[in-house]
């Protein structure tokens, strides 16, 4: 039978004890640095600016600010297959309609297109804005244009999913299905919770294009 050197074993001990010290430490720096992070673009600093002073990309910066997953990616809402999942609890099922899911489907090309590895606010409004939801005189690559200069252009491989700000604006979209009585989601429905979305680069950037949500609500008779 091998036996262990009790010597070497004890320093084998020690040494795990310090990895794990400092792994606690990291996350808890990590915790602290995006938390400082977001304290930046709250008092007013731009993703742009955080970036150049932090040495850090726009899409980094977007990632931490918006709460995106690592490079794992991010989880995805409802599933990969939109529109197919189903609130679990005794809540009523709730579909994205078939123009919602292009509106998923177009937003991933979208992600794709700009090199973002999932889906964002600003993904699902340039889909909708492409597709003329809510009549809106704006053109979607102006829109991309703002985007760009907020975000940046990524050089992210696809990985999947949707950013927990857009998982939000998705499940505020179902809220405004349900107010307006209907059991499925419509592009129209995404495009309020986009607007409404305070802190989303979408919101920001129909703002920024002067579109704001009391102007969408009376434009859609909402």
């Amino acid at each position: 039978m091998m036996t262990l050197d009790e010597k070497v074993l004890e320093e084998a001990r020690q040494a795990r004890q310090q990895l794990v010290d400092l792994e606690s430490q990291t996350a808890h720096a990590r915790v602290d640095y995006h938390h400082a992070i977001k304290k930046l673009h709250a008092a007013g600093g731009s993703l742009r600016e955080i970036a150049e002073v932090l040495e850090l990309s726009h899409q980094r910066v977007h990632q931490i600010v918006e709460d995106q997953a690592g490079p794992g990616g991010p989880p995805t809402w409802p599933g990969r297959r939109w529109g197919h999942g189903r609130r679990r609890g005794g809540f009523r099922r709730l579909f994205l309609d078939d123009s919602a899911r292009e509106v998923m489907a177009e937003a991933q090309k979208e992600a794709e297109s700009l090199k973002h590895g999932y889906i964002g606010t600003e993904h699902l409004l340039l889909a909708l804005l492409r597709r003329g939801t809510g009549r809106l005189d704006l053109g979607a690559d102006v829109a991309r244009e703002q985007i760009v200069e907020r975000v940046g252009e990524g050089d992210q491989p696809w990985i999947g999913g949707t950013s927990p700000r857009a998982k939000r604006v998705l499940a505020h979209a179902v809220h405004e299905a349900m107010t307006a009585g209907r059991e499925q989601v419509t592009p129209e429905d995404m495009l309020l919770a986009v607007a409404d979305d305070p802190r989303g680069t979408g919101g920001e950037v129909l703002r920024a294009l002067g579109v704001t949500p009391e102007q969408l609500r009376e434009r859609l008779g909402r």
